[in-house]
């Protein structure tokens, strides 16, 4: 079992029973209330991990529920943090996962005794179904239910200052005022802001891709397990089955769903099935109401192909030109991304970055175009660059997929655009090292984007 996975089911028994709930209501920025409904704190841990919020490499999301918890035992047993160090780093608001908005209905939660409850209940019937609050039995509860009806949210919490009127509990007057404050403050900083920088704003939003779509667009994933047909090839004896390639398509599937996408998944297909279904999904008709179209290839590969499971080869260039205009007329003006996991060669990128910069940077410039064509509102994202090999674990995925996944997830939620996630891509795959083979991994993106693209 994954260490990471090993070590989230000894904290999740380790948990009160209660903390289940608290937990649940703390990550509901990153997961619905309706996914935790009936889940053990392994279940929610596992949901998170899903949708690429930690992992073995990003623990801050566990260490800081555990801190919001006062499980400073299982902080330091499992994470080497101690509790002032935790809060130490929350002073910083760029370090926290958890709203400062989820953090004070937390706290205020835990100042509520039962009587003040029964209280509490009484005055929500004025707003709330008495039904549902019949089935309230904790502070948590109504604040679930006072989030549904929209009574309160991030920028208005003035019923809770009236709750504050009739309670007159001072530590909890106190909250909401300390959180008045800093909201003040920080609004303050964002008006003055943008009164210096409205024309720039505005000429911001004209750059953005236009993603006005509930559904965004169509995200196809090919993904190519089993080579045992390869391998009957003569000289094609040392392709092997690409295991691990089944967590790197759950994982786009996860977040590309989460993006707004309709995802489709084709498994194992040889080369001319690989054409026939990308000729399939060029059609026009398929992007007439569609913002972006998404391309996913999980596969082997060499320089500039990718390989079909009978050990054929496809030019990365026939999978992209096939959505250019002349082919594709409903995608005009629209973004269309590739993202290809395979290797472009036997080499193995040396940890000495300049040197790699540098052949990289030679070699890029004169194969771009023999990949996307040469018009407007490409990207192609490629797991490795030209000559080298890519990683991939059979246990998690490829380094690429995976990194890209949780990148995309991060991004999403700070509304950053798609090249400054790559860029943070190359970052954490070039700090990366393959010790069998004193090695690293460096994608290379290529783009004729025109303008900005974020998620929305």
């Amino acid at each position: 079992m994954d260490p990471f996975i090993s070590k989230l089911f000894e904290i999740s028994e380790q948990l009160a029973s209660s903390n289940c709930s608290e937990l649940a209501f703390l990550c509901k920025d990153f997961i619905s209330q309706q996914s935790c409904t009936g889940k053990e704190d392994t279940d929610l841990f596992v949901l998170l991990q899903q949708m690429c919020c930690m992992d073995g490499n990003n623990t801050c999301l566990i260490e800081e529920l555990l801190f919001y918890l006062e499980r400073y035992d299982l902080l330091l047993k499992h994470f080497q943090l101690k509790a002032s160090a935790m809060s130490e780093r929350l002073k910083d608001p760029g370090m926290a996962q958890i709203s400062p908005y989820r953090c004070l209905l937390y706290k205020l939660g835990n100042v509520i005794t039962n009587s003040k409850l029964e209280e509490i209940k009484r005055n929500c019937t004025q707003i709330l179904p008495k039904a549902r609050v019949e089935k309230v039995k904790s502070m948590l509860d109504v604040f679930n239910e006072l989030e549904k009806q929209d009574v309160i949210s991030e920028g208005n919490v003035d019923y809770l200052e009236e709750m504050s009127h009739y309670l007159k509990d001072e530590e909890f007057n106190a909250l909401i005022s300390e959180y008045q404050k800093r909201k003040a403050a920080a609004d303050s900083d964002l008006i003055s802001t943008d009164f210096h920088k409205s024309s720039t704003h505005e000429r911001e939003k004209t750059q953005l891709y236009n993603m006005k779509n509930k559904i965004h667009g169509i995200c196809l994933i090919i993904s190519n397990l089993n080579f045992s047909k390869a391998r009957r090839n003569p000289g094609q004896q040392h392709f092997n089955d690409r295991n691990g390639t089944e967590k790197d398509e759950e994982s786009l599937r996860i977040i590309f769903s989460k993006l707004g996408f309709k995802v489709h998944i084709k498994k194992n297909l040889e080369a001319e099935e690989i054409l026939q279904t990308i000729n399939l999904f060029k059609e026009p008709s398929n992007h007439e109401e569609s913002d972006c179209f998404i391309c996913c290839v999980l596969s082997h590969g060499d320089r500039g192909i990718i390989y079909g499971t009978d050990g054929q080869s496809v030019s990365i260039r026939n999978l992209t030109f096939c959505f250019c205009s002349s082919q594709c007329s409903a995608l005009i003006g629209k973004p269309k991304l590739f993202f290809i996991q395979a290797c472009q060669g036997k080499e193995h990128q040396q940890l000495v970055s300049l040197q790699t910069d540098a052949c990289n940077a030679s070699d890029g410039c004169n194969i771009s175009k023999d990949l996307i064509p040469d018009e407007p509102d490409f990207l192609l994202g490629m797991a490795t660059t030209l000559h080298c090999v890519s990683y991939r674990d059979p246990n998690h995925g490829s380094w690429y997929i995976q990194s890209l996944c949780k990148h995309l997830d991060e991004s999403y939620k700070r509304q950053e655009d798609i090249i400054s996630t790559l860029t943070k891509v190359n970052l954490e795959l070039s700090q990366k090292r393959a010790d069998k083979f004193g090695a690293t991994q460096m994608p290379q993106p290529w783009t004729t984007l025109t303008k900005k693209l974020v998620f929305s």
